[in-house]
């Protein structure tokens, strides 16, 4: 098999694409799939390939291929050496989920234990904060089943080229993710059918034996000789052969339990807002004013990705978790604290399309002691909640930078849904991060029109773009010092997004599995 990248057609035509490959290789008969397909908008619309072609040519006739290598995929057999019979795993996000999958598959009993409730409670749940402002502070867009990744726009971008990435899109696939996922340069979900997704994959974990404990809170862990003995969760003692943790970004109390167990440090981290542009302004701006293909067909929300640095201070700013034809969120999780987040359905066909603007801080910024981040946080979030009283303070951009509270909505409405209120969102940070923000948005508007229009809007506060800790651990993720404990997913610090965190939960079971 051979790999052929960068063939370029002006429409997404599988016919042409068989013709350009056949081209190519010289063949009229072979089977191909697409491996990846993107967007090139800089000359032109154009789509852009990635092909598997089954054809196992000479070392001479493959030289002769433009653009072509061989390929093959490696090998996903996982080793068994003297596995414990159970594990205990808090948590059930995507790291979580998965670590609990792949053991299951392979004969081990998993007891997953989740602080949230299970996915059909849980919307119950966010449906009435959305309505009333009653917040559940066990159960909420951050905490419950599959996890704050749940509630986003179920992107699954990752950088990393590690193998696993292709088993956790398959086993996305598998249990009922859309095609597109598998060949999508940026592929999502969406929030609406990421759902059923998690669920699908709960019933086989069960059906192999697996259980779990939804709205189970873990209260703490008790270590002896360089081993945990056993955790406490709803009071009660849980013994097993090992135990992961995969408490997600947000589980400051747990984060507070941990610093006294377990070695970790601060790490650098992003903090801002979301800001919004009507989807229309993205897609003419990325796609050079055009709406369509070659052939008439509609063009996906447009997406962007946009940076700044400022060579003087130092700090860096830039977009992330971008929503094409989303919504923000109100994504609290602690009482008389407000936070942000963004989220898009798998149509993406919202009036406005959004994306976290935000600047990486360290602890020049934030404090020295463990922990100091997160009590940075906390201190925002409660700024923000007093501000707008419980609601999401939003504000028209040209305010923002005129320190002036917005008092009327220009041409971009907010996408928030849940009650909001126009504010002043100055000085919910400290200046210098409000001034990199200002100077962030008129760079960025340089390189992509109508990012700093005046009406752009602001909600705040986005503070939870990853955690603001590391667990400190080895290379088979278990926590330092310890035999029997495995740090992993976006709350231990080493991974960020539904992709990274899955394969840093199949990385943990398969030390698991081949336990020395």
């Amino acid at each position: 098999m051979i790999i052929i990248r960068n063939i370029n057609l002006e429409s997404d035509n599988p016919e042409k694409l068989r013709q350009k490959i056949s081209k190519l290789i010289n063949k009229k008969k072979f089977d191909y799939e697409i491996y990846r397909k993107s967007i090139d908008s800089r000359k032109g619309i154009k789509f852009s390939y990635q092909v598997l072609v089954d054809i196992n040519p000479s070392d001479k006739e493959l030289k002769k291929i433009k653009n072509a290598d061989r390929f093959e995929f490696r090998n996903s057999e996982i080793e068994i050496n003297n596995p414990p019979e159970e594990v205990a795993i808090i948590g059930s996000g995507p790291s979580g989920l998965f670590t609990a999958y792949v053991l299951s598959q392979n004969g081990v009993k998993v007891k997953v234990y989740e602080r949230g409730e299970a996915i059909e409670d849980r919307i119950k749940t966010i449906d009435d904060f959305k309505n009333s402002g009653k917040l559940n502070t066990e159960s909420n867009i951050q905490f419950g089943e599959g996890g704050a990744g749940t509630y986003s726009d179920g992107k699954l971008t990752a950088r990393s080229k590690d193998p696993r990435v292709r088993m956790v899109l398959d086993t996305f696939h598998k249990y009922g993710a859309p095609d597109d996922i598998m060949i999508d340069a940026k592929p999502h979900i969406g929030t609406d059918l990421l759902r059923d997704v998690i669920i699908n994959m709960r019933e086989e974990i069960k059906a192999n034996g697996g259980e779990f404990y939804f709205s189970h809170h873990l209260d703490d862990i008790e270590i002896k000789d360089d081993n945990v003995v056993n955790i406490i969760v709803n009071e009660e003692n849980i013994k097993s052969g090992a135990y992961v943790l995969a408490i997600g970004h947000s589980a400051r109390d747990t984060f507070e339990m941990l610093s006294e167990k377990i070695p970790m440090e601060n790490k650098n981290f992003a903090v801002g807002f979301r800001i919004e542009h009507k989807r229309e302004t993205i897609n003419e701006a990325q796609y050079n004013g055009k709406n369509t293909d070659i052939e008439g067909n509609i063009l996906p929300a447009a997406s962007y990705n946009l940076s700044y640095n400022n060579k003087e201070n130092g700090l860096s700013s830039y977009t992330f978790c971008m929503c094409p034809g989303g919504y923000v969120v109100n994504a609290s999780s602690e009482e008389n604290m407000t936070c942000v987040n963004g989220m898009s359905y798998h149509d993406r066909n919202g009036e406005n399309s959004n994306a976290a603007l935000i600047v990486t801080i360290g602890e020049e910024i934030y404090g020295k002691k463990l922990l100091d981040g997160m009590r940075f946080q906390r201190e925002v979030e409660n700024k923000a909640y007093e501000l707008a009283e419980g609601k999401v303070p939003v504000q028209r951009f040209i305010d923002f930078k005129n320190n002036k509270k917005t008092k009327e909505i220009g041409n971009i409405k907010p996408s928030v849904e849940s009650a909001y209120e126009l504010a002043n969102l100055r000085n919910l940070y400290p200046a210098i991060i409000d001034e990199m923000i200002i100077e962030a948005i008129e760079y960025m508007g340089n390189k992509l029109d109508g990012f700093s229009d005046d009406d752009s809007i602001l909600s705040g506060v986005e503070t939870r773009s990853s955690s603001p800790i590391k667990m400190l651990r080895d290379k088979e993720n278990k926590s330092l010092g310890l035999s029997n404990l495995y740090t992993i997913g976006e709350g231990s610090g080493h991974s960020g997004g539904i992709v990274s965190s899955a394969v840093d939960g199949i990385k943990a079971a398969e030390a698991i599995l081949n336990r020395k």
